[in-house]
């Protein structure tokens, strides 16, 4: 039997808009997303885990695993530690949902990694695509169910 949590099937397989419906947000606001929204004390996180080399220098964040149950993630740049939206990550109360694909050559569905838990923020820097120094914040969770030990391997593989 599958595990289900907050609509989403543990393991599934689902683009931004899927998620947009899932939950249950008025409207379609999948082009919007990108990495994240908060909306309606739920954040989605979409994290494409392995980056392109081309990619913009600000947009080369360090969303990984430290282990099964912990997940080290970046907010976009030029955000810092007392912006809304971190505040509003930070709290107990919104929902935390995390949907991961390997590399962008997966297409544009994420697999739902499960709920997580905030640990702590740290704010940071990244470097732009000039060079200079963009604020970002780290954040740490705990995921509330430990990702499967072959889930785990083919992101980290």
């Amino acid at each position: 039997m599958q595990a289900f949590y907050h609509g989403f099937k543990l393991y599934g397989s689902y683009t931004r808009k899927d998620v947009c419906r899932i939950l249950n947000w008025a409207k379609d606001e999948s082009a919007v997303v990108y990495g994240y929204r908060v909306k309606y004390n739920t954040c989605p996180i979409f994290v494409t885990y392995k980056k392109d080399e081309n990619i913009s220098e600000s947009t080369k964040y360090d969303d990984r695993f430290a282990s099964p149950t912990i997940f080290n993630w970046q907010t976009r740049s030029r955000v810092n530690i007392d912006s809304p939206e971190v505040v509003a990550i930070e709290q107990p109360e919104t929902l935390k949902l995390l949907f991961i694909k390997k590399s962008d050559a997966e297409g544009s569905e994420f697999y739902f990694m499960g709920e997580m838990l905030h640990k702590q923020s740290i704010g940071t820097t990244i470097t732009g695509n000039k060079g200079e120094k963009l604020s970002i914040v780290q954040m740490f969770y705990e995921m509330k169910t430990p990702v499967e030990a072959k889930i785990y391997d083919y992101f980290e593989g």
